[in-house]
Parts: C-alpha cells; sequence; structure tokens
C-alpha cells in the first residue's frame, strides 16, 4: 500500500541548501536535520517531502519536509520541467507514506 509520490524533480544533485527548521525522524527512511545544518538536495516529491544527504551529520541519506530547507542566497533554483526528461524507472522513486502502511 504504497502512496504513489512521484518526484517534482530528480537527476543528479540539485544544490546545497541550508536547513532552517529542525526535523527529527518517526520513520527508518527519515533523517534527522538540525538548524543549520547543510543538505545536499537530492530528489524533491511533489509532496512536499525531500530526499538528501546531510552534509553535516556524516552524509545520512534519507527523507525530510521540504519547508525545513531553503536554498541559499545567489544559488539558482533546479529547473523542474525539460525538453528531454531522464528515463528513470518510475516505481523506484515512489515513497511510501506512513499513513497508508498497513500494521499487523
Amino acid at each position: 500500500m504504497d502512496n504513489a509520490s512521484a518526484p517534482a524533480t530528480n537527476g543528479g544533485s540539485l544544490g546545497v541548501y541550508a536547513v532552517v527548521a529542525t526535523y527529527t525522524p518517526t520513520l527508518s527512511d527519515e533523517i534527522d536535520i538540525q538548524l543549520g545544518d547543510q543538505v545536499e538536495l537530492v530528489v524533491e516529491y511533489d509532496d512536499g517531502w525531500c530526499q538528501g544527504i546531510n552534509l553535516t551529520r556524516g552524509s545520512a541519506k534519507g527523507v525530510f519536509p521540504r519547508h525545513c530547507i531553503e536554498q541559499y542566497p545567489g544559488q539558482q533554483a533546479p529547473q523542474t520541467v525539460s525538453d528531454h526528461p531522464p528515463q528513470v524507472e518510475l516505481s523506484s522513486l515512489k515513497r511510501v507514506s506512513s499513513m497508508y502502511m498497513a500494521y499487523n
């Protein structure tokens, strides 16, 4: 039972962002980010979540809410539309939401 959250942007690094709000993980695929950390954005999902690497805390990789990060001033926003989007298996980019997980 997964929530089919397609990525809004994907394809390599989307830049390094500053953490502006702390997030404490609640699921195993999430990462801890603290105010002032630097994260490299890898995937931005259309449901308000991102996948990235916390460069400040041992290069932990996982997901976190998009509202917790901001671009550094002067950094260009990633392009979300392309004439030739990368060929990616969409099923591998779906994120499972805890709201739809079956608990036995």
